[in-house]
């Protein structure tokens, strides 16, 4: 038994029971209902038999003129409220050479060195975008663990990007963020889990870097969401 929250209704509980098929447990449930309701979603990162999971990568348009697409890959991860948020990752998924130019553009003038860069952008060192999703408040809306809020306004073509290759599906939730003029989104993400870390641990880091700022005599606003 796991403390948690249900992945289907959200209810936090002590006795979550973690799914125990090809995700590895990155799903929990408070009773046997909650996982058959959720099933239709859930197989995308949790496939049975032949069947294959949700692939996470695809193609971004050129933010440059004379640059190829962008390949990049979605990453599930921790964000500042313990919940869900997507990274986007370059990805050699069309090949390595095809992050050449992006590695010549971003990380070196060397040609010499481009190769061997853009093998290690492609290892999962280098983010394309970091954060497409922006963290809710609990306060503000209690999210599911797999749902997140996505920032259509500064990335729109991300979201349409992940929406339309099913890499993630929109709840029909919408929620307030800070000042931007448009409700965010709230999203399923189909992607497991790469960060595990406790509300405790992230606190921790939000006042050190808090207090960092303050030695430098910045001052830090926390929006309601």
């Amino acid at each position: 038994m796991t403390r948690g929250t249900c992945s289907n209704c959200g209810r936090e509980a002590e006795d979550l029971k973690k799914c125990t098929g090809a995700c590895g447990g990155d799903a929990m449930y408070c009773h046997q209902r909650c996982q058959k309701q959720d099933w239709s979603m859930h197989q995308k990162i949790c496939p049975r038999g032949s069947k294959v999971a949700q692939p996470l990568t695809f193609v971004l348009p050129s933010p440059d003129e004379g640059l190829p697409e962008v390949p990049v890959r979605a990453v599930r991860r921790m964000d500042g409220y313990c919940g869900s948020g997507v990274t986007l990752m370059y990805s050699d998924h069309l090949g390595v050479e095809r992050l050449v130019p992006f590695a010549l553009r971003v990380y070196t003038d060397d040609e010499d060195e481009a190769l061997e860069t853009a093998r290690w952008m492609a290892d999962g060192n280098a983010a394309y975008e970091q954060h497409v999703t922006s963290p809710v408040n609990p306060e503000v809306m209690k999210l599911k663990p797999h749902e997140a809020a996505f920032n259509i306004s500064k990335y729109p073509e991300a979201y349409q990007g992940l929406l339309s290759r099913g890499i993630i599906t929109d709840t029909g939730k919408r929620v307030q963020i800070g000042l931007y003029p448009e409700k965010f989104p709230i999203c399923r993400i189909h992607a497991p889990q790469t960060e595990h870390r406790d509300m405790e641990s992230i606190e921790r880091e939000r006042q050190a870097r808090e207090e960092m700022f303050a030695k430098m005599g910045v001052t830090t606003l926390r929006m309601g969401c």
